[in-house]
């Protein structure tokens, strides 16, 4: 089957950075609120250091957490599932100039708060745009792919700290109703066995038969970011970016089949703590293949216990957000790809025989919200 490895998810940035060696477990808190219609998120886990590196182990609850703002507004999010913790739709909002913070209380009486954080107002993000690229490594075949890039605008008056998140999202469509496994005599790929989603099943004959609707025949899969991308325009001529490189979309056959592929940014302003902690992980993500990479220190953290002596991992912050996006399809890729690739049974067919929820990581049957 056809592997696909993707470092982190889209919704909620979950990277992997480097800590020092420990054998305690911590809590970790990655939340954000923005000036976008909510809900917002905040996701609560355990670390620990595994070879130096922090390996999110699993979600983990909280007896409350809630949010506050600078002027007397709160709310208590719902735990929606374990350890993701949301606002309501209609509940607190995300205004520019406020300061917010969360307060979480945890199984074991702990309390953490996050320092209170400044929603800042962006600038505008003018264009977002794509150079189609190849790359030949030694003794490898030619790679090709997307390479994006924005031009944006900074403020008159403000510290114009920026993070530009790059995240693609495509179609995929599948054909469950063909898989095939061995038969009970050996034989590879000999009898057919589609999943319940497909909705088909195979009868007492041995025959295919239609029996309901696929609920997994089609789907979208986000591939997130692998990196965040920083700009800090307070001393940029005229405060303009030109051609800043945000995100990069690889070309496979099966996302450009027959779907379509969005690229989508998001100009996001932070608080100079913000950035400070952004800049970290984008540090220890660039230098990760380098052999010079200094020593990892003590972690940046903007959660700490009230009344002791504790900290948490991760952040929660306040930002300002403009977006783009921009759609492909296999009509924007300027060559023909020289071989269809195998998956499974299907030999140079072109076609997934799987569910499509299991054929790639991050694969969901409902397309997002603003999916045109």
């Amino acid at each position: 089957m056809l592997f696909v490895s993707i470092l982190i998810s889209s919704c909620i940035d979950r990277i992997d950075i480097t800590i020092p060696k420990s054998n305690t477990s911590q809590l970790v808190v990655d939340g954000v609120i923005t000036d976008s219609p909510g809900p917002y998120t905040v996701k609560l886990s355990l670390s620990e250091s595994v070879d130096g590196f922090l390996k999110y182990t699993r979600p983990v609850t909280a007896k409350q957490v809630t949010l506050f703002d600078n002027v007397g507004n709160s709310e208590v999010l719902e735990e929606v599932e374990t350890g993701t913790f949301q606002t309501k739709p209609s509940g607190i909002r995300g205004v520019v100039g406020r300061e917010y913070y969360i307060r979480i209380e945890t199984r074991d009486a702990k309390i953490y708060e996050s320092l209170p954080d400044k929603l800042n107002p962006v600038g505008t993000l003018d264009s977002l745009y794509y150079e189609f690229e190849s790359y030949q490594a030694l003794n490898e075949e030619t790679q090709y792919g997307f390479r994006f890039f924005i031009n944006s605008q900074g403020l008159p008056e403000g510290n114009d700290l920026l993070r530009w998140k790059f995240t693609s999202v495509f179609e995929l469509d599948a054909e469950p109703k063909l898989r095939l496994v061995p038969c009970r005599n050996g034989a590879p790929c000999a009898c057919a066995a589609p999943p319940e989603c497909s909705g088909w099943t195979v009868n007492r004959q041995g025959s295919v038969v239609k029996v309901g609707d696929c609920t997994c025949c089609t789907c979208w899969v986000t591939r997130p970011e692998t990196k965040p991308h920083l700009g800090d325009y307070q001393f940029a001529e005229n405060r303009q970016g030109k051609r800043i490189e945000v995100g990069y979309i690889p070309l496979d056959y099966f996302p450009f089949l027959k779907g379509k592929n969005r690229a989508e940014v998001q100009q996001m302003s932070l608080s100079r703590q913000a950035f400070d902690y952004w800049k970290e992980i984008q540090v220890q993500k660039e230098g990760a293949a380098s052999l010079f990479q200094s020593p990892a220190g003590k972690l940046t953290t903007t959660i700490f216990e009230k009344n002791g002596t504790g900290r948490a991992l991760g952040i929660f912050y306040a930002s300002a957000v403009k977006k783009k996006q921009r759609y492909l399809t296999g009509d924007d890729v300027p060559i023909k790809f020289s071989r269809i690739p195998f998956w499974d049974c299907e030999m140079g067919t072109g076609r997934i025989p799987q569910s499509c929820l299991l054929a790639y990581p991050f694969s969901s049957t409902t397309p997002p919200e603003d999916w045109q």
